[in-house]
């Protein structure tokens, strides 16, 4: 029988600690101690599950040979695929590192490729080896357990939220296993369609829009007690730490790293035959939800990114609001 380890996590001192440091996670207040299994005995070694991206030049030259990198009609130059070449040795690297370092500490663990299904729940710890991307799509399965990113490419590739490379990861890891790793705990949104949790959570930001593009956004939106239609090309939904993305470039302010209420912000109304509104940007505090009614066909929600996509057809109804389970990050 697995010994399952035991997680412990007390106050931290006050003061900028980590990425904190550096202005990246001003507001967070971090914790320290968190074990993650017990070291030096096979029994109550913790379950390690890494989650890696593929490169480009893994994808499009190596699998699919594609036409635009490789053959007598290729449309790229050398120096193009030599650089994609350059980032994918460097991401194949820091993965060989990251298994190497968890093997030298005789730990269990199990490598996955981002986009596969994958039951997170038996694991201890979960590993992201890529860049913001990858710990996006890794921290959607994780729910109790802490999460550690690794920027497999620093040089080329952004890593936000991931607090190790290949050559601080070993000592970090060290840090975890023996409880003298710092977290901060990040809150999410938790979304239900139809009435129906769906089984993930959202970090970053959701875009709720109609599949292509160019064409018009309809839905009706509830918040706070508010009802109103609109027209646009969109609506952004972010958390706290997705304030500094998307939501940021189209007009919404940026927020404390540590709190909990939800932003929202449509992206250009149709004012068109005196159209007025009301609910054009806001924060919805903790406990509240918002409501989307989808009058759309072909309508979408976009959940971190271009990646994970949910139908959202005429009459559906989408609810978010922030979830009671943050994310648990390393932070070194």
């Amino acid at each position: 029988m697995t010994l399952r380890p035991r997680y412990r996590a007390t106050a931290s001192g006050r003061g900028p600690v980590g990425f904190a440091a550096a202005g990246r996670w001003a507001g967070c207040r971090p914790t320290r101690g968190v074990i993650v299994g017990a070291t030096g005995s096979a029994r109550g070694a913790p379950r390690v599950l890494v989650v890696y991206k593929k490169s480009a030049y893994h994808i499009y030259v190596l699998e699919r040979r594609s036409p635009l990198f490789v053959g007598p009609k290729a449309r790229t130059l050398p120096w193009d695929v030599r650089r994609l070449r350059q980032a994918h040795e460097a991401h194949q690297a820091t993965l060989t590192e990251v298994e190497r370092a968890l093997r030298a500490r005789g730990l269990r663990y199990r490598v996955i490729y981002r986009a596969m299904q994958h039951d997170y729940s038996p694991y201890d710890l979960v590993i992201s080896v890529g860049g913001d991307g990858t710990f996006l799509e890794a921290a959607r399965g994780v729910t109790r357990q802490p999460i550690l990113g690794v920027n497999s490419d620093p040089a080329r590739s952004a890593g936000t939220f991931c607090r190790a490379d290949a050559r601080t990861f070993a000592g970090i890891l060290e840090a975890v296993l023996n409880g003298g790793a710092r977290t901060l705990r990040l809150h999410r949104m938790r979304l239900t369609l139809n009435g129906e949790a769906l089984g993930f959570q959202v970090l970053n930001d959701i875009l709720v829009a109609h599949q292509n593009p160019a064409a018009m956004s309809r839905y009706e939106i509830q918040v706070n007690g508010v009802k109103e239609e609109q027209r646009s090309s969109g609506l952004w939904l972010s958390t706290a730490v997705g304030s500094t993305a998307a939501i940021k470039s189209a007009g919404g302010q940026v927020l404390p790293r540590d709190s909990k209420a939800i932003q929202y912000l449509p992206r250009e109304l149709y004012y068109g035959s005196g159209a007025t509104y009301r609910l054009t940007g806001g924060l919805v505090p903790p406990g509240r939800t918002i409501t989307l009614r989808s009058l759309m066909r072909e309508g979408m929600v976009y959940v971190d990114g271009e990646h994970l996509k949910i139908p959202f057809r005429y009459g559906d109804v989408l609810r978010v609001s922030r979830s009671p389970q943050p994310l648990s990050v390393v932070d070194g």
